[in-house]
């Protein structure tokens, strides 16, 4: 008669003494709670700590952020005075020229805003504009409409006026 292998573990054990049984059970739940230790919490903790020390960087970052934006703000607190009328549209209008974009009409709105529109505009060289007239003219849009249409944008922008709603 062939024996396998877990007939041949069987009979091995039996021939143990209790005592040994007794002494192996044991040495195994050792080598148990020694590899669910060194294979899984430890590894658990170590990933814990560093999360920790990841999270604690983060909120030094934010608190200096905070601190950088609070005195951007207070800085710039005194804004300088903003082109109206004439010289409004003349600075939009000069640096729609050179940003190679052209709007497809210009008008002037019930409010007195200067209104350009756009009908196939690439949103990056949009937004490209805009936050070009803001870092160096100053200047924001009073107001904005932008819609998709077909890969392009469609947009609406007024300056001066007030501000619409």
């Amino acid at each position: 008669m062939n024996m396998g292998p877990s007939d041949r573990v069987l009979a091995w054990w039996r021939g143990r003494e209790p005592r040994e049984r007794a002494m192996l059970a044991v040495m195994a739940a050792l080598l148990a709670a020694f590899a669910w230790w060194y294979g899984l919490m430890w590894p658990l903790r170590a990933m814990r700590d560093g999360a920790e020390a990841r999270h604690d960087r983060a909120a030094v970052a934010l608190q200096a952020v905070q601190a950088d934006v609070a005195a951007l703000a207070t800085a710039g607190a005194t804004p300088p005075a903003a082109a109206t009328g004439e010289a409004l549209q003349r600075v939009v209008l000069d640096s729609l020229r050179e940003a190679g974009l052209a709007p497809g009409r210009q008008r002037t709105a019930a409010d007195g805003a200067f209104v350009l529109e756009f009908e196939r505009v690439a949103s990056p060289a949009l937004f490209g504009w805009l936050g070009h007239l803001a870092d160096d003219g100053g200047l924001a849009p009073s107001s904005l409409r932008v819609e998709r249409a077909d890969g392009h944008l469609r947009a609406e922008v007024g300056f001066g006026g007030g501000v619409a709603p």
